[in-house]
């Protein structure tokens, strides 16, 4: 995913974008575990993997809620600037080398594997999937937040109106020419975008991979999170298909959680 400084890809900030960053990352982190706690009841001190960590944020503001989080990152550079950051904070930020193809964690280990930005680029989406449910303890949750097929509007390439609505193979062409030719397009990043996701395709992938419950965004989110308009909205959207459906083509980007069986 191209990160919010400057079109940038995310493992590719600077060290002070990464700490100009911290606040949001903790607003989002409290956010997206506060909605886990709700609906399938994430632990406390529980035990977290952010796949596609880059410096750790997250993996650090997880620690401040006393929960116990390690990151997996492929780019070193990323990883020095985790390493700079838990120096920085004066707290232990684990961020490994690896792939989420290939986990490198003991089986039945997690309660949470989260990823943010992340699935979109990995090579082997369905590996990837029984890799997460490999290292997932049972009942535990893998919440993710991707590239959306639903709506026109994304953060993955610039220039290209409409992109969300191309063909799949349509959008894996222009990716890997871009990567090439254009890459300031895709923020420069080696790994761009190759998978796009709908409702029924996550679900898919659960089931396939022996998750259970699976959740979209909009069944996460909690009515007391907004009042007013936004109760209303969010009743309005989960009241029938057709109301998610607009939803998923007004709103960019996707979220879904499975919980492994």
């Amino acid at each position: 995913m191209i990160g919010r400084s400057k079109c940038k890809a995310t493992e590719q900030r600077s060290f002070q974008e990464i700490l100009s960053d911290l606040d949001r990352e903790k607003a989002w982190a409290k956010s997206i575990l506060s909605r886990l706690e709700k609906s399938y009841g994430l632990p406390a001190n529980a035990k977290i993997l952010d796949l596609g960590a880059a410096a750790g944020s997250f993996v650090a503001v997880c620690h401040g809620f006393g929960h116990k989080a390690i990151g997996v990152e492929p780019w070193q550079e990323a990883r020095e600037n985790a390493s700079r950051l838990s120096e920085h904070l004066r707290i232990p930020i684990e961020v490994f080398a690896g792939r989420a193809e290939s986990i490198p964690c003991s089986s039945d280990t997690f309660d949470l594997v989260h990823a943010s930005g992340g699935i979109e680029h990995v090579e082997d989406l369905e590996k990837t999937f029984a890799e997460v449910r490999r290292v997932l303890r049972p009942g535990g949750a893998f919440w993710f937040n991707t590239a959306s097929s639903m709506s026109p509007f994304q953060n993955e390439i610039r220039g290209f109106p409409l992109f969300g609505w191309y063909p799949d193979p349509w959008k894996r062409r222009i990716m890997s020419w871009v990567k090439e030719a254009r890459p300031h397009l895709v923020g420069h990043t080696r790994t761009p975008a190759m998978h796009w996701f709908t409702p029924s395709k996550a679900r898919r992938l659960f089931g396939k991979n022996g998750f259970s419950q699976a959740y979209d965004r909009w069944e996460l989110r909690g009515e007391s999170e907004g009042q007013g308009v936004y109760r209303f909205a969010l009743r309005l959207i989960r009241s029938n298909r057709a109301t998610k459906t607009c939803a998923d083509i007004l709103v960019p980007g996707c979220s879904y959680a499975g919980i492994k069986v």
